[in-house]
């Protein structure tokens, strides 16, 4: 209490906290979450008799929910959009400029001679010479031109590119121009919150508070203001560049947090000063957190809506998301065990740009980088799922669209389109989707779920029962069941019985697995659920 005391004395809750809260313009909305999936009523035996004698009828565990399901894959139109608020959000102060690899991409002259067409361009691995191609193919239809280029920019350098034809333009009547003022944003966002200052071995408490009051505090208010009034720019966006600007709109948010939780301390402090002044500071900086969670987590639903599976931001997101928010690791579904997935291909571009650009709708290196909204149209609308092309990459693919955004709707089709599959992984696939589709719909709710126990992740029937088979994917079975059941103990003392069945899970699943690599996984997982029971049954009962 004393160190708390003379950290609280000095100022620096007041002086950390002074208009870090205050808005600087409207909020990123809060991303809707889909309805619950309808549950299926309970099922009775007709005896003829008293039907309370009836034996209970065991659920199928491999019974496919009706839903949610992707109705309406292909998005409308974007609405009309001004640029009055963007106009505003660029004329922020405290930015920090481009880096001087941009002008390169701001100057760039058209290649000689042009490319035929967009394709040959993209299969360019060389940057600059593909982004010259892109430039001298930018009469074919500027705006999308010039959106594709800052898409493929480092984001850093997407303003450098977008800013003249928007402020030339003032945007014109282009479907991309929502893209165009999000990539602007973004752009600048990146570049905010980056380089803090740096306290140095100071020991004297009045230099301390002179830093905090002075450098630390004009730094903090410059970066949150520039983020917020930038963040406000993305008003009236929608799709996908309302999703780019809302995800590095939620980085630089929590990036400004991590940053001024990383700051070194002086080196004079005790452990117990130390472990105070970083209460305080978290305090301090929580509201400012789960502004960039929901800001980032509006950028990813936004993403997912348009089949986005691998993409840099996506990854640096969850990365700050799951450095911050331990304890609902939005990551955590990547460690279940499922079978190498297609190689990404080199292509450079991010899916949403297959259908504008008329990519094929029967590859498999489309699906390994995402699922757009013509190929999710052509599945739900054959007339027999098992005649579509591409069943088994096409179920994995929505499988990990899942895994990634925590989608109910993902885990549900990658359930049906599984389900007609004829190979062992098409049965991994159905059996964990089948699991998941009891889990929080959307990354949001889970990461607002009240205890582990709500995450309801323990319907694992269906790989209990794959597990049992002799099937080459029964250790992967049995241990993805493990690792779901590890992540939502249930509450109070059932939480012993419950870790010692997931560590015997594990070692099931050391047993099934042949794979050297994936049994110690599997043994090491097993440790550690047995320590995590022990010490659940070492804690005082309530």
């Amino acid at each position: 209490m004393k160190a708390r005391a003379w950290v609280a004395g000095f100022g620096i809750v007041s002086q950390l906290t002074i208009g870090i809260g205050c808005g600087g313009g409207e909020a990123l909305p809060t991303p809707a979450v889909p309805a619950q999936p309808p549950q299926p009523a309970p099922s009775s035996v007709a005896t003829g008799g008293d039907s309370a004698a009836a034996p209970p009828v065991k659920a199928n565990p491999w019974a496919i929910p009706d839903g949610p399901r992707d109705d309406d894959p292909i998005p409308p139109p974007p609405p009309a959009l001004t640029l009055d608020a963007w106009e505003k959000a660029i004329a922020v102060k405290g930015l920090a400029a481009a880096p001087a690899t941009c002008a390169a991409f701001a100057r760039r002259a058209a290649a000689k001679p042009a490319p035929a067409d967009i394709a040959i361009a993209l299969a360019e691995k060389d940057a600059g010479k593909r982004d010259a191609m892109l430039v001298a193919l930018e009469g074919k239809g500027e705006a999308t031109l010039r959106a594709l280029r800052a898409d493929l920019a480092p984001i850093e350098c997407a303003d450098a590119i977008v800013d003249p034809y928007l402020s030339a333009k003032k945007g014109g009547g282009s479907p991309h121009l929502h893209v165009l003022v999000g990539l602007s944003l973004a752009g600048k966002l990146s570049r905010t919150a980056q380089s803090p200052p740096v306290m140095g071995p100071i020991r004297d408490k009045e230099k301390v508070k002179a830093f905090v009051a002075g450098p630390l505090k004009t730094w903090l208010l410059d970066q949150s203001r520039a983020i917020e009034t930038l963040a406000a720019g993305a008003a009236g966006l929608s799709g996908y560049g309302r999703g780019i600007a809302a995800i590095e709109s939620g980085i630089a948010e929590l990036r400004l947090v991590d940053k001024m939780r990383s700051a070194p301390v002086p080196t004079g402090w005790d452990a117990e000063l130390k472990a105070v002044y970083e209460t305080v500071l978290d305090e301090a900086l929580e509201p400012r957190k789960q502004r960039g969670r929901d800001a980032a987590l509006v950028g990813m639903s936004d993403l997912a809506q348009a089949g986005v599976l691998r993409d840099p931001r996506v990854d640096r997101a969850r990365a700050l998301l799951a450095k911050l928010y331990g304890g609902r690791r939005i990551d955590a579904l990547d460690a279940l065990m499922l079978p190498a997935p297609a190689a990404a291909p080199a292509l450079p571009a991010s899916i949403y740009w297959h259908d504008t650009i008329g990519g094929k709708s029967d590859d498999k290196e489309v699906l390994a980088r995402g699922v757009p909204p013509t190929m999710r149209a052509q599945f739900r609308a054959a007339s027999s799922p098992g005649k579509v092309v591409l069943v088994t990459t096409y179920a994995r693919a929505r499988l990990d669209l899942g895994r990634v955004y925590w989608r109910r709707m993902d885990f549900v089709e990658a359930a049906h389109a599984a389900s007609v599959g004829n190979k062992p992984e098409d049965r991994l696939v159905l059996a964990v989707a089948l699991a998941l589709a009891h889990a929080p719909n959307g990354a949001s709710e889970m990461m607002r779920a009240a205890s582990p126990a709500a995450l309801e992740l323990a319907h694992t029937d269906a790989l209990d029962a794959l597990a049992a088979e002799s099937s080459p994917v029964a250790g992967m079975a049995a241990f993805d069941a493990a690792h779901l059941r590890s992540l939502s103990p249930p509450d109070g003392d059932a939480a012993v019985a419950h870790l010692r069945d997931v560590a015997e899970r594990f070692k099931k699943a050391e047993g099934l697995l042949t794979d050297p690599a994936l049994k110690k996984r599997a043994a090491d997982r097993a440790v550690e659920a047995e320590s995590l029971a022990a010490s659940a049954e070492k804690k005082p009962k309530s």
